[in-house]
């Protein structure tokens, strides 16, 4: 599978007018609304930020990766004439807004693409997958340290010392073989096992 550095810097390559139109067309305004209303963020007041720029920005900072937050926001709105919000007011932003729409927004976009006829996509009517996964480092509360070191999600010694605040995320998932790798949308599971191949929808 090809390294995030090596995606990255071949989607840096493309221009920057074209990213936008394609986060534009993909993830259009009325969508992203559609999504807020469901979730209850739309009823919200936001001053500086409102929350479908906010979903627009957080999907932007994947396609602009190696640009900081206030490079993308000028990608996104080239033409305001007011300051350029400080990255504090887009942490403070992304807080508010939360994984909430996102999620919503992933399970109604993000589409497996490999049909029947789609060379090397299905196997006896199933749909042939791969898994993959990763960890991540994630910090913890002070609180919370004791529990991840006694479930073992924190190590106990090794390159995070044991009062590090550090807990270990384990991230799998499923992704089509025919699709060029496309992951299914996430959901939260337990450690049990995955199934190999898919049901046709």
């Amino acid at each position: 599978m090809t390294s995030l550095y090596t995606e990255s810097r071949t989607l840096a390559q493309w221009p920057t007018a074209e990213r936008v139109r394609a986060l534009k067309r993909i993830l259009p305004h009325a969508k992203v609304q559609a999504v807020l209303r469901r979730t209850g963020h739309a009823s919200r007041r936001y001053l500086r930020l409102p929350a479908w720029f906010m979903v627009w920005f957080v999907v932007a900072l994947g396609l602009f990766c190696r640009d900081c937050y206030r490079q993308v926001f000028k990608w996104l709105q080239p033409f305001r004439r007011k300051p350029t919000p400080g990255r504090s007011t887009f942490c403070e932003a992304r807080q508010r807004l939360g994984v909430a729409p996102l999620n919503l927004l992933i399970q109604e976009v993000v589409e497996l693409r490999g049909t029947r006829q789609t060379p090397g996509a299905f196997y006896h009517g199933m749909r042939l997958m791969a898994l993959d996964g990763f960890v991540l480092d994630v910090a913890a509360p002070p609180q919370q340290r004791p529990r991840l070191r006694a479930t073992g999600l924190a190590p106990q010694s090794g390159r995070l010392s044991p009062s590090s605040g550090f807990g270990l995320v384990r991230a799998g998932y499923a992704c089509a073989v025919a699709d060029a790798h496309q992951a299914l949308p996430p959901q939260r599971g337990d450690d049990g096992p995955l199934p190999a191949a898919m049901p046709p929808e």
